[in-house]
């Protein structure tokens, strides 16, 4: 990484308020210049919670900053923090050794440790306060750790820290509720309809609630969101997909269950297999991603805030030799800098998983695998089965289309059946398909599998057929679906009160997928019910992988929405 002083003369009158705290445009910010809109946001949480007068004094604040740098080890950061901040007090304190064991020893916080800070006098809203600014110190070291800046001119190189010593926990804490009881939708600025809400819902299809108990500082959780947007929801050089893997991988270091758990389901709607996830959540190089990606999660795991979980540094050299750009390196630092923000706020609140965890780390997660762990082959796709019929056929032997049509006959009608929601015109559609595959078999190269040209056919006849039907519905991404928000996409549970017989059950869910704009019910029946891969899919309707996961990300929801009323399991409550 290029570590010039000056990366973008205008970047100070871009971030006045920046340089109102520090005094300067510290060169951590400027590191990020590729991404602007994430110093934007990182400036509106330092603006929200280390600024703003809160629970909590400034001198309390900056105490935490710097305690932060120095168990981290982060001279730069000890550096800026100590000139732009106010000295460490010389006593210790209960709140510095809280926000010391929660930056060094996050998944031992518990509410014990909370506890102790209300008895000193401390309330829930300034231990929410000392929880978010630990973990703003955490993601600072973390970029720093990644990008590493120049030490700027305007700061002296810090002084050799004095060692603050943070006891080692000895009992793993027992799984419990929230470590804190603020009400989840409190806050006179804030509620359900609040932008942060919205943003929220919108992206995962639920407000989860790490993000629920830190609404009553709705300010605070307006900054968080934001940044959110700016560096996850973002797609400018990494994808949505690329940038939840280092959410879940740099958690699974972290040995944070809620977080692990929540992003695994987050890739599951992105059309990442869960049994995938926990491929990556055990030991990420033995999953079956590429090369590429492999060495984009070696490499940001490195970053993780847990100590000892890698005994190496970040090497921004690694990722350009893969073919990252100097973009995406900064963004997969900053989104490493987002996951130990995360996890440092959860593990101190305490938020119970939205989801069953598929793992709960213990101590037994303590010692991770050896870098030396034999890492599996990549994973290759199939040849294609109908390679040698095809052959035959293009050469002349027009008996091996009968085989053709009698493997892939059910695949077609199912997506004929599907799309147009008639059998009788899937049959008579079926028949079309088959016979414009056999006058164009000889135009087939190859360059996919016969069955994913098959599926193209189909849904181009089908389209064709709806089309005649009635004027089409907009094929454009972001068009005819703007006032969609899913509220309704909880994890489906039977509920032997409500259980429907399977056949309701299943003329429930067809109805329910007729229903889907076509744009969105063709993606939902080629990934969910043909079970075409990701790969196969967006070749059978000529888009992008990513575009193609997010029509299925965003047809997912609308089907989860539609059918809520009757999966959704509703826990009884004492009268």
């Amino acid at each position: 990484m290029n570590q010039s002083s000056t990366t973008s003369n205008d970047l100070p009158t871009s971030h006045p308020q920046l340089v109102a705290v520090y005094g300067f445009l510290p060169n951590l910010f400027r590191v990020q210049s590729a991404i602007p809109q994430a110093i934007e946001a990182e400036q509106g949480l330092i603006d929200s919670v280390l600024v703003r007068q809160g629970r909590l004094s400034r001198n309390q604040k900056d105490a935490i900053l710097n305690g932060v740098a120095t168990v981290r080890g982060s001279d730069y950061c000890r550096a800026l923090f100590g000139h732009s901040f106010a000295a460490v007090p010389d006593h210790r304190s209960v709140l510095l050794d809280f926000s010391l064991k929660l930056a060094k020893h996050a998944p031992w916080v518990s509410e014990r440790d909370i506890l102790i800070l209300k008895s000193s006098g401390f309330d829930e809203k300034a231990v929410l306060e000392a929880i978010v600014t630990t973990g703003i110190g955490v993601m600072s070291c973390t970029v720093a750790d990644g990008l590493r800046p120049l030490l700027d001119t305007e700061l002296r190189s810090p002084a050799p820290a004095e060692p603050l010593s943070v006891p080692e926990p000895l009992d793993w804490p027992k799984p419990s509720e929230a470590h804190l009881s603020l009400s989840s939708d409190s806050g006179s600025d804030s509620g359900t309809d609040s932008r942060a809400y919205v943003v929220l819902r919108e992206q995962f299809g639920f407000v989860p609630n790490l993000y629920r108990l830190q609404n009553a500082l709705p300010e605070l959780l307006d900054s968080e969101v934001r940044l959110l947007e700016s560096v996850l929801f973002n797609e400018g050089g990494l994808n949505r997909v690329q940038k939840e893997c280092i959410l879940l991988s740099v958690s699974a270091a972290n040995l944070n269950t809620y977080c692990a758990t929540l992003h695994s389901q987050v890739l599951s709607i992105l059309g990442i297999p869960l049994e995938e996830s926990d491929r990556i959540v055990k030991d990420h190089r033995r999953s079956l991603i590429s090369d590429t990606d492999r060495a984009l999660l070696d490499e940001t795991r490195k970053l993780a805030s847990l100590p000892g979980r890698s005994s190496q540094r970040f090497e921004t050299e690694r990722l350009r030799t893969q073919g990252f750009t100097e973009l995406q390196v900064v963004e997969a630092v900053v989104v490493s800098g987002l996951a130990n923000l995360l996890n440092t706020v959860q593990a101190g609140i305490g938020a119970v998983s939205d989801f069953p965890p598929r793992r709960v780390f213990g101590p037994k997660d303590l010692y991770p695998l050896s870098d030396d762990s034999r890492p599996i082959l990549d994973a290759t796709l199939p040849e294609d089965p109908d390679a040698a019929l095809v052959a035959r056929v293009q050469g002349g032997n027009t008996d091996g289309f009968e085989e053709l049509v009698r493997r892939h006959s059910r695949r077609v009608f199912g997506t004929l059946a599907g799309l147009l929601g008639n059998v009788d015109d899937a049959h008579d559609a079926t028949q079309e398909v088959f016979l414009k595959a056999f006058e164009n078999i000889g135009r087939f190269q190859g360059r996919s599998k016969f069955s994913t040209w098959l599926t193209s056919i189909a849904i181009n006849a089908g389209t064709d057929l709806l089309r005649q039907r009635k004027p089409s519905e907009p094929l454009e991404e972001g068009q005819g679906d703007e006032g969609f928000r899913p509220r309704q996409v909880q994890k489906w549970a039977e509920d032997p009160e409500r259980l429907l017989s399977a056949l309701q059950m299943n003329q429930l869910v067809r109805e329910a997928v007729l229903r889907l704009p076509e744009k969105y019910r063709i993606a939902v029946l080629l990934r969910d019910i043909n079970q075409l891969s990701t790969e196969e899919a967006a070749a059978a309707l000529e888009l992008s992988v990513p575009a193609l996961k997010a029509r299925v990300l965003r047809g997912r929801l609308m089907l989860r929405e539609s059918l809520a009323q009757h999966f959704v399991r509703q826990d009884k409550t004492d009268a």
